[in-house]
């Protein structure tokens, strides 16, 4: 027996989680990763550093709220799926559980690391040019990673919204 009022409330929490995850992630990668790679150099780098260092806690808390509503309503809503409609949905979540790998492994770690750097160096006429190839190779792992995230998290948002559709198609 299902308590209707429990999957409401997670399934509210799923849709609200997502949305603020998907939309913070494609704002990072559209906006703020290219303009922290462009002109970091020119003072952007710092700027982009502290929005990302906000950005962070939200993606990281409303990314681990999404997957763990989501296996909640899998779990509960979805047991033993082999329909088409299944298959769309564990593909939607394989992305979204890829996405959260990148985002924790490689691009909060990457992220800390630039912003640690853009900190140091600030105030600094001009950093060294190690330091400086340094934050340009972060930059560009931050700006790929936030692209590939972004993509994931497209491919999950897709999957998630089209699912109930998938017998029709498939």
């Amino acid at each position: 027996m299902q308590n209707i009022e429990l999957i409401v409330l997670v399934r509210v929490v799923h849709v609200m989680a997502g949305v603020l995850w998907a939309g913070a992630t494609f704002i990072l990668a559209a906006a703020i990763a290219p303009i922290s790679a462009r002109y970091g150099t020119e003072g952007a780098g710092r700027w982009s550093a502290l929005v990302a260092a906000r950005v962070g806690h939200i993606l990281g808390i409303s990314a681990l709220l999404t997957v763990l509503s989501g296996g909640y309503l899998f779990a509960t809503l979805h047991p033993k799926d082999d329909s088409a409609s299944g298959f769309v949905l564990k593909i939607g979540a394989i992305a979204a559980l890829l996405s959260l790998v990148i985002g924790f492994l490689i691009a909060r770690p990457t992220g800390l690391t630039l912003a640690r750097l853009s900190e140091q160096h600030s105030l600094a006429a001009a950093p060294p040019a190690d330091v400086l190839q340094a934050m340009s190779g972060l930059r560009l792992r931050a700006t790929l990673s936030s692209r590939f995230t972004a993509a994931l998290l497209g491919l999950a948002v897709l999957s998630m919204a089209g699912f109930r559709y998938a017998q029709g198609i498939f």
